[in-house]
């Protein structure tokens, strides 16, 4: 049998998408799409008058907001052309040495990040001198590929599972998931966790069940797809 692998690739180069995240605080943008005659980028801050600064550094490229979140959290900008493309030419470069891209690509002040899809045991270990002139290597990682997972991975955007938390519905849960409150046996308790965060057992209790309550109810419409619906045979209890 074939062995394929899944590379994730982090470089840096003289990149017009990049170069407004430089300055930036907490942002992300996503790339997309590649390979039509426009670009679109999804745009993302914690700080909302920083969206608003690098949809006015992107606007400079031509970028156009098409969409953006009520709270300015979040903008979609649609360019005429792919800058990236024509600078950089980091995808048909490796897909022309037979690795195949698999979308999206992201941007942030470490990089751009990349996934492609190769056929071996391991990576070629001058992974470096394969890209265009120009582009700096900056980390790269591989991990097997054990499923056919990409069907779905193309299905549910995260933002959606989180956009409801707020921060501090957010901050309880990944508090509760470092600490090991969902392990089993758990190694923490609730009553640990509270005094962390400064407020009583039964207040921590009802912050992390809305949170799980919010997340719940945006897994539920993904949940009923590909045949994971309710089943009118209840499921088997996992001992």
């Amino acid at each position: 049998m074939v062995v394929m692998q899944v590379v994730d690739l982090v470089v840096r180069h003289d990149c017009p998408f990049s170069e407004p995240l430089a300055r930036a605080t907490g942002a992300r943008v996503t790339h997309l799409c590649h390979r039509g005659d426009e670009a679109m980028l999804e745009v993302h801050a914690s700080d909302p008058s920083e969206v608003v600064r690098l949809a006015k550094g992107y606007s400079h490229l031509g970028g156009e907001t098409v969409y953006e979140e009520p709270d300015r959290s979040a903008m979609l900008l649609r360019f005429p052309a792919c800058a990236c493309c024509r600078s950089g030419r980091v995808i048909p470069t490796l897909e022309e040495r037979g690795q195949l891209y698999l979308p999206p690509s992201s941007y942030s002040p470490e990089g751009e990040r990349y996934q492609f899809l190769v056929q071996g045991e391991r990576l070629e270990p001058r992974v470096a001198e394969r890209l265009p002139p120009g582009v700096t290597l900056v980390r790269v990682g591989t991990r097997p590929l054990t499923s056919l997972e990409f069907e779905g991975s193309f299905l549910v955007p995260v933002g959606t599972f989180f956009r409801d938390l707020t921060d501090r519905q957010r901050q309880a849960l990944l508090t509760a998931i470092l600490r090991g409150y969902y392990r089993i046996p758990r190694a923490v308790a609730s009553e640990e966790l509270a005094r962390a965060f400064g407020i009583s057992r039964p207040a921590f209790d009802a912050l992390l069940r809305k949170a799980e309550s919010k997340l719940a109810t945006a897994l539920f419409p993904y949940l009923t797809v590909q045949g994971l619906g309710p089943s009118r045979t209840p499921p088997t209890e996992e001992p």
